[in-house]
């Protein structure tokens, strides 16, 4: 398999370039990618730019632009010699986070075009086959990895690529390229003395999140969708899916809730305050990563299932995620829909009664998340997630939620969402950020929080008339008032910016500015433009 994706990337290549000579002789502009004509009422131009900001060796998407400046872009992140500041360089010119290919597959796979579809198969094939160019196990587990899903049964996961079907999960973001050694793209240098395991600079982002591969199982549940009938029982598409989905029920948690990551995965953010300012964080990070100082701090190990772990690789493995959960939840109800195994529909429902138990009554919104402290899970309630609120409408709808916690409860999610992280201009609600700010604007979560709203307007228009007009003007303006970031990359290709301005978010990374074109932003628009709903397959 391996074999024929190198060949159909080589050739896709040859193919590029052939049709970029004939269509500059003929039209005399820059080739464009083909035009799909399978959405109506998406924009053509942010489709364009979705098939051409691709790595032509591997056939994978990238995540990430620079605009024009590229040097001037990549100063702004910071220091020329800091581990933090080279490893985010190094993904926002080279990376592709899985959940951003995710939304590039469900869009492709949509449009009604043959060769699209086919573009959507090739990430699939490697995590499929498990190994990508240079990386020879991209799945997490036991054998080769450290990676234990559960205690009292290691071996019950694996990375390895020949046992299919009890594999963990994919890695969350990979190199488009496959390669491994890499460059920091701000100066080219291949070396940093403090770099972390080795001072060549290489892909340093090794964490199979939840979340993220929640979002796997979904893009593959949409391509599955154009599969033959008789095909489908033993489609990529759907084994995929359900082997992901294996290894999430294998994480969930006495609570319902399914955690973010198996043991052995790396928190970068131990004992590393994140309500300081960006500068003494990156520094603090760096000082987390630097090799010689790679086991501070020094805390007494945790023993689960007979094996000490430092806190470190412990973290991820008692953290349960909502918007992680969410996620998982629209995930498992399309296995349940296209299967009919009751074994989702039982998942889904552990699920429901973990989400029911981070409801905040006081304020009408759900807990960003749980951690296992001192045995027992206890509510995250250091920083509010806005996704958190707007995902729970996408995927729940409001009528569940209303029926869970009273009549209009999903209304006052948004009005408490809306109060918290709303940006706003002339026109009123321009749009939302991650957190408790006002002054930040997310293209990717308030597309989320579009959706969001569209929905309850249909839900509360015939018993709340004044809300569902409130919920439709919402909709409005934050349509409107993210154009703002609109891109022109060529005559003939737009895309979004990933946020207004490059700052730290609570939850684990930096923001990038109005430079930095994301793929998940325009994926996101070009979704509601259309009228698509990711989480429904």
């Amino acid at each position: 398999m391996l074999d024929w994706i190198t060949f159909s990337a080589i050739l896709y290549s040859l193919m590029i370039k052939f049709l970029l000579v004939i269509i500059f002789i003929m039209a005399g502009f820059p080739v464009q990618a083909q035009d799909s004509k399978g959405m109506p009422l998406a924009d053509q131009e942010l489709i364009r730019w979705m098939k051409a900001n691709i790595c032509v060796a591997t056939g994978m998407p990238c995540s990430f632009q620079m605009g024009r400046d590229k040097r001037a872009a990549f100063l702004k992140i910071g220091q020329e010699n800091s581990t933090t500041n080279i490893i985010e360089r190094t993904i926002l010119n080279e990376g592709i986070s899985i959940y951003d290919a995710s939304l590039w597959q469900i869009v492709l796979s949509q449009t009604g075009n043959p060769h699209d579809l086919a573009m959507t198969r090739i990430p699939l094939a490697y995590y499929w086959e498990g190994a990508f160019k240079e990386f020879i196990d991209i799945r997490s587990g036991a054998d080769s990895q450290n990676f234990v899903y559960d205690p009292k049964q290691p071996e019950a996961v694996t990375s390895s690529v020949d046992k299919k079907g009890f594999r963990g999960f994919i890695f969350r973001i990979l190199d488009a390229s496959g390669q491994y050694l890499s460059r920091d793209p701000l100066d080219g240098k291949s070396r940093y003395e403090y770099f972390p395991n080795d001072p060549h600079i290489h892909w340093e982002d090794w964490k199979p999140i939840a979340g993220e591969n929640a979002w796997v199982a979904m893009a593959s549940m949409h391509l599955l969708q154009h599969v033959a009938q008789e095909k489908k029982a033993s489609s990529m598409e759907l084994n995929l899916a359900r082997e992901l989905a294996r290894a999430a029920m294998i994480l969930q948690a006495d609570n319902g809730g399914i955690r973010m990551a198996p043991l052995g995965t790396y928190y970068h953010l131990l004992n590393i305050p994140t309500n300081i300012s960006d500068d003494k964080i990156t520094r603090a990070l760096d000082k987390m990563s630097a090799k010689f100082n790679i086991n501070v701090p020094q805390q007494v190990n945790e023993r689960i299932g007979g094996i000490d772990y430092p806190p470190y690789h412990t973290w991820y493995y008692e953290e349960i995620s909502t918007e992680n959960n969410l996620s998982w939840y629209a995930a498992l109800r399309m296995l349940y829909q296209a299967t009919g195994e009751v074994k989702y529909l039982h998942a889904m429902e552990r699920i429901e009664v973990y989400l029911k138990s981070v409801w905040d009554p006081q304020h009408n919104v759900f807990y960003q998340g749980e951690h296992f402290v001192h045995g027992r899970w206890i509510a995250n309630t250091a920083y509010f997630a806005s996704d958190v609120q707007n995902w729970a409408i996408d995927v729940l709808g409001p009528q569940k939620i209303d029926a869970w916690f009273g009549v209009g409860r999903a209304y006052e999610m948004w009005r408490a969402t809306r109060l918290y992280a709303g940006v706003y201009n002339q026109e009123g609600l321009a749009g939302i950020g991650y957190t408790k700010e006002n002054d930040r604007l997310s293209i990717e979560w308030t597309a989320g929080a579009i959706l969001a709203v569209r929905k309850m307007a249909v839900y509360y228009s015939a018993t709340h008339p004044v809300w569902a007009d409130q919920l439709r003007k919402d909709a409005q303006t934050m349509r409107s008032g993210v154009e703002v970031y609109r891109i022109q990359v060529t005559p003939h290709e737009s895309a979004y910016a990933y946020s207004s301005k490059r700052r730290w978010i609570p939850f684990g990374w930096f923001s990038s500015g109005q430079d930095v074109m994301s793929l998940a932003s325009t994926a996101w628009i070009v979704l509601i433009d259309s009228g698509s709903d990711p989480f429904i397959s």
